[in-house]
């Protein structure tokens, strides 16, 4: 049940849709179905079923009496005018429901035509670009994540015009694969939530819409039509500056130094020297802060501007003890990189006063 609340709204259009489908499938298990339209999502659970059937349920009402619910066993009844009880050994709820007969009906996705790939690895990447979606709803191309798969490698691309963000990975289980498809952010958010450390999730190209399959869980998006940006054009061909720095000390000092920004000055300044990096913040009627890191500088010596958040979001997502910071001028984008030319993190500059 947890797993399809995160899909189903108490204030959709038709009250349908504020409800959980509910059915059993055979005498062992039950079937929980959650959908706004463009997103579906479905898990099974083990049961004991004494006679099959079906009924929706205010989705919200039910999760909140559930949590509540004592670890035991629960029986649950449904009467013919769908009234459905919820018994524990020494109390008893009953919520209204209704029938399935206007639920909307997940597609199925076609075995044949799935493959699968490691959940550790769609997790990783997944972590390493959802956070520059853009949440500008004029932009809607840009309101989800690019998959690309080509041949037997991934990638993921992820912008909001100010940021972008890129990952790849090869796929040994993955060959002759051909396709891509925007993934809205909601259900990129979801399948986040789902993935695991360990396992695999079966991924099925439909006609508009794209199934992912971890375990008993499924879930079945609609693709955002349009054309994505040409992501290659954004990052830079060239390299004058280099900085290697410890990722977590630049975190914290960025973090310090936003502290003294506002919403009208969210900037902080760099000030990139042979062998450190001074990393300062300046608001009027506010304050200033100014803080010294050991890094390690090939090229020339430069100051530049950033949003101090689009660096946060990098720098606490990404593993590596040391990243790179490679620049060109002080107002071309720069590229956040890891330990691996595999991930690329391209960051717009900000003016200094």
């Amino acid at each position: 049940m947890g797993r399809v609340i995160g899909v189903i709204s108490s204030r959709a259009t038709l009250p349908i849709l504020s409800n959980v489908l509910i059915e059993t499938a055979g005498k062992n298990t039950l079937t929980f179905i959650g959908t706004d339209l463009e997103l579906g999502i479905s898990t099974s659970i083990q049961a004991e079923v004494e006679n099959e059937g079906s009924v929706t349920i205010p989705a919200k009402k039910l999760h909140d009496i559930v949590r509540e619910l004592p670890e035991t066993k629960i029986r649950v009844t449904v009467s013919k005018n769908h009234n459905v009880t919820i018994e524990t050994e020494k109390g008893q709820f009953k919520i209204m429901g209704l029938p399935k007969d206007d639920f909307p009906k997940l597609p199925s996705a076609e075995e044949n035509k799935g493959f699968e790939i490691d959940q550790p690895t769609l997790k990783e990447c997944l972590t390493l670009t959802s956070f520059a979606i853009s949440h500008d709803q004029t932009r809607y191309v840009l309101s989800g994540t690019l998959f690309i798969f080509r041949g037997s490698e991934l990638r993921l691309i992820a912008t909001d015009g100010r940021r972008l963000s890129f990952v790849r990975r090869k796929m040994d289980s993955v060959k002759d694969q051909d396709f891509e498809a925007i993934v809205p952010m909601k259900a990129v958010n979801e399948l986040n939530k789902l993935l695991e450390d360990s396992g695999a999730v079966r991924i099925t190209p439909l006609k508009t819409q794209l199934s992912f399959e971890v375990g008993e869980t499924k879930i079945i998006t609609r693709l955002i039509e349009g054309k994505f940006p040409n992501y290659e054009q954004v990052i830079p061909k060239e390299e004058k500056v280099k900085i290697a720095i410890d990722r977590e000390a630049l975190l914290a000092a960025v973090r310090r130094a936003a502290l003294l920004t506002s919403a009208d000055t969210q900037v902080i300044k760099l000030d990139i020297l042979t062998d450190k990096i001074l990393v300062s913040s300046r608001t009027p009627n506010v304050g200033e802060s100014q803080e010294e890191l050991d890094a390690k500088l090939s090229g020339k010596e430069m100051a530049i501007g950033f949003n101090p958040q689009y660096l946060i979001d990098v720098l606490k997502n990404l593993n590596d003890d040391e990243v790179f910071l490679c620049l060109t001028d002080p107002d071309k984008s720069g590229i956040v990189k890891g330990g691996s030319d595999d991930y690329l993190y391209v960051i717009m500059p900000m003016q200094l006063a």
